[in-house]
């Protein structure tokens, strides 16, 4: 370096710092390689569990109602999960039409979702066709459009006869059919689902669920006696089932299922004006200290019965209990929602100032929260109450 402060370098040195033009080369031709690889590279996919939590950064190779298989990204192991262990796949390659279909029939905006499914179900890709149609029955169903269900639902075996939609479709086709009170289609249906179970050797979850819709089909018919028998059947096999579970999330579906025929077991017997043996039912469940959803379903249960019998006072502070505790029961609350309103529209009718406000409050968080559930859909009739 000169006194100066200016560095100087040797020839050897300077042309050391200069790049050649090999490497000039050399870099650009790597440089659109390098972008060709990283756009090559595939998306990742994400398979969302039953139990919460979701397997990411996958690519699912294969479906069908058995198992959903898949590879880590960057692997080429496959990977296997229980088809009943899904609650949902989402594709890195998701078409627009049926992302945007299915993203609003997830958050209840059931009639802008059908444009967009409908869309997607011309697409000639199995999948995206399966996946569309499904989610087309979905809408249709919690719209109340029936045979418009049935048809989507159907339509998803057509594309896909093994799909992992499979149970969730013939469900759908029965619950549409009751609906409907097309009751002897539905029983129909979920006679040969049971059948269908047994003989594709799937789990007996899906068996028992199809038992409880049977029960409810049955309890919209008046016939109280032989729902009852489904309730039991399936309360008691569950129970059995709890205790042969592998893992901690089939014991919690098969716990869940238990639960709820309890719970329909219970509101049957409130239709048959058995109040005595509605009470004991809920009361067990309201007792269990150590199961919060078993807890939260109970006490939702005493208020039913209370509400029944015309006591809408105490039905209001059992209902209101559930509803500002929670107890683990989110699922639950269309109906705790519903309940509510009408013990307010009861109140209403006994001149308790402000309750017909509080009646429309509940009625438009069912609406606006809650569209497409059955409580909702009643929500319709109890508008019509408070006019």
């Amino acid at each position: 370096m000169a006194g100066n402060g200016i560095v100087r370098y040797s020839r050897r040195e300077h042309e050391m710092r200069q790049p050649t033009l090999f490497l000039l080369i050399l870099a650009a031709l790597a440089a659109p390689m390098a972008a060709q690889a990283k756009a090559a590279e595939p998306a990742a996919d994400r398979i969302d569990r039953s139990s919460g939590g979701s397997i990411a950064n996958v690519k699912v190779t294969s479906e069908n109602f058995k198992e959903v298989t898949y590879r880590k990204k960057g692997s080429a192991r496959a990977m296997k999960i229980p088809a009943e262990e899904v609650v949902d796949v989402s594709r890195s390659d998701t078409p627009q039409p049926l992302r945007e279909g299915k993203s609003k029939v997830l958050a209840g905006d059931l009639k802008g979702a059908l444009a967009p499914l409908k869309l997607a179900a011309r697409n000639n890709t199995p999948w995206v066709k399966e996946y569309a149609n499904f989610y087309l029955g979905e809408a249709h169903s919690r719209i109340g459009n029936a045979e418009e269900a049935v048809t989507a639902y159907e339509a998803v075996l057509a594309a896909k006869p093994d799909s992992r939609f499979l149970p969730r479709a013939r469900l759908g086709i029965a619950a549409a059919w009751t609906a409907a009170k097309q009751y002897g289609k539905a029983q129909g249906v979920l006679s040969a689902f049971v059948r269908e179970v047994d003989a594709k050797r799937l789990h007996r979850q899906h068996a028992l669920a199809a038992k409880q819709l049977l029960g409810r089909n049955l309890d919209a018919q008046g016939k109280y006696a032989e729902a009852g028998r489904e309730y039991d059947s399936v309360i008691s096999e569950a129970k059995s089932l709890v205790g042969r579970a592998k893992g901690e999330g089939e014991k919690a579906r098969l716990h869940l299922i238990g639960l709820r025929a309890q719970r329909d077991k219970g509101s049957s017997l409130i239709r048959e004006k058995k109040y005595s043996a509605a009470s004991m039912v809920f009361s067990q469940m309201a007792n269990s200290r150590n199961d919060p959803l078993a807890r939260a379903i109970g006490v939702m249960g005493q208020g039913e019965v209370s509400l029944a019998q015309g006591k809408s006072d105490l039905a209001r502070v059992l209902l209101s209990e559930v509803s500002a505790l929670g107890f683990g029961a989110e699922e639950e609350r269309p109906r705790v929602l519903r309940l509510l309103a009408e013990a307010y529209i009861d109140l209403k009718s006994k001149g308790e100032k402000g309750a017909g406000k509080l009646a429309q409050l509940y009625i438009d968080d069912l609406v606006r929260n809650h569209a497409g559930t059955e409580d909702a859909q009643a929500a319709r009739d109890l508008q019509k109450k408070l006019k």
